[in-house]
């Protein structure tokens, strides 16, 4: 297989920032005041009139809040496998889907930003392995894994983000070690950082009494859309639902649960209802609706 021209890269990465720039619904005049560039620059990039330079890129990419390293990635990975993959801007944020941060600030002392920048963090990370895979012309990393594990990566990916974004609030533990983030700010506890696909619960093996950070997600088809059902799963995760709260023991079902090793403590349905939603993406809703038992998550 041989590598793209930078030429076929060239045109790749000027079609990705110009999609990126209309999706996010920006102008010329706007992505370049963003950039610190004139106007005209960006008009003669995209119409292939001007070749870009490596400053502008970085300043483009900047502006637009994408690594120019990811999108450069991903469109080598496009230029060698001849397809093109997932769209950044399919798993943009929306600032209406973040509410109750006054709650979220109450309990953990981190802001909406820090658990933006988490997932954002994830899925740049979750893309760029699967540009590096679209180079091999290997399956995507949740065709690879198993569901579980791809949870369990998911879940170290948002500790280490929530970390980065927290402002110095909060460390990592050690691996495998209870809850999975410290504090150094008084006030505030540490926080287990909770993973589960769709409409499931999250688990463990033991019950794990304090707050909780609780990312529920989907996984969405090319084009960023969902559709319920285990036979239209996509290969894209994409997070519906963040929720918080301080659980204790009592807030766990136990059993033996066949294919687990040991017990599994189940976060109750009850308790999972009646956590903070700090995120909710209705688009992505694995119910057949909002008023679907046992979901109310509009608190």
């Amino acid at each position: 297989m041989s590598n793209p021209s930078p030429e076929q890269v060239t045109k790749a990465l000027i079609q990705a920032i110009t999609e990126e720039r209309k999706a996010q619904g920006l102008t010329y005049e706007q992505l370049a005041d963003r950039a610190g560039v004139h106007r005209t620059t960006i008009a003669l990039w995209e119409r292939e009139e001007r070749t870009p330079t490596i400053q502008l890129a970085l300043q483009l990419a900047s502006a637009l809040n994408v690594p120019l390293s990811l999108l450069l990635a991903r469109c080598e990975a496009a230029c060698q496998t001849g397809q093109s993959l997932v769209s950044l801007t399919h798993r943009r944020l929306l600032t209406e889907h973040f509410r109750n941060e006054n709650k979220l600030r109450e309990l953990t002392g981190i802001t909406h930003q820090t658990v933006r920048g988490a997932i954002e963090d994830c899925y740049q990370t979750l893309d760029l392995i699967d540009s590096e895979l679209a180079k091999r012309e290997s399956p995507l990393v949740s065709e690879l894994v198993e569901l579980a594990n791809l949870s369990s990566m998911i879940r170290n990916l948002l500790a280490a983000g929530l970390v980065e974004h927290s402002g110095g609030a909060y460390s990592r533990n050690t691996p495998h070690t209870y809850p999975d983030l410290l504090s150094q700010r008084a006030g505030f506890g540490g926080i287990e950082v909770n993973t589960a696909l769709e409409r499931n619960k999250p688990k463990a093996h033991l019950p794990k009494p304090g707050m909780h950070l609780t990312f529920r997600y989907v996984l969405c088809d090319h084009e960023g859309c969902f559709t319920r059902g285990k036979e239209n799963r996509g290969k894209t995760a994409h997070f519906w639902e963040v929720k918080v709260g301080e659980l204790s023991e009592n807030d766990y079902d136990l059993s033996n649960t066949e294919g687990d090793s040991g017990k599994t403590a189940v976060v109750k349905t009850t308790v999972l209802r009646a956590m903070t939603l700090i995120y909710f993406d209705p688009r992505l809703l694995p119910y057949a609706s909002s008023s679907d038992a046992p979901y109310r998550g509009f608190n």
